[in-house]
């Protein structure tokens, strides 16, 4: 990474204004401080090591889709008395891949843990498990493109939940 020498006065007298903010961690900023105003070139991606890449707007409508389709099954498969739904594998939201749909994973435990959203989607839990332990997205991507298909209904019967629950 590359700073003008603008950049590196800003970021140098943010970190002063940190270590005066933060003096328990004064330290952690000084020596930030320190690599930018030197000019230690390797040890500027050490200052942003804590910045996630994050998601795109369209990569977070995704992520919404999918709560919303899940809001859909769960609301819709209580009122179900199918035991082939009650029993189906995907029928509880298991969440993203915490290896490979991380940043995925950290926007959905964002919006339903500290936005408070989807609340049914915790299941009882105050803070729920949201990594699926495998990659999930294609998945899902197969199951939006059904429920789609429908018109993206609120209320489902028995035999559509299971088409959105199958699709490949």
């Amino acid at each position: 990474m590359k700073l003008d020498k603008k950049e590196r006065l800003a970021l140098v007298n943010q970190f002063l204004i940190l270590e005066k903010l933060y003096p328990e961690e004064a330290d952690y900023y000084a020596q930030h401080r320190q690599a930018i105003s030197e000019g230690y070139e390797l040890h500027y991606d050490w200052i942003y090591e804590n910045l996630w890449e994050g998601l795109s707007k369209e990569e977070c409508r995704r992520v919404l889709d999918i709560l919303d389709m899940y809001r859909t099954i769960h609301f819709s498969a209580k009122k179900c008395a199918d035991t082939t739904v009650k029993e189906h594998y995907w029928l509880k939201f298991p969440g993203f891949d915490g290896n490979e749909e991380s940043s995925y994973m950290a926007y959905c435990r964002y919006f339903i843990v500290d936005l408070e959203r989807y609340d049914e989607l915790r299941y009882g839990q105050e803070i729920p498990d949201l990594n699926s332990h495998m990659p999930t997205l294609d998945k899902y991507d197969a199951m939006l493109s059904v429920w789609e298909g429908f018109g993206k209904p609120h209320t489902l019967g028995a035999d559509k939940i299971l088409l959105i629950l199958e699709a490949r």
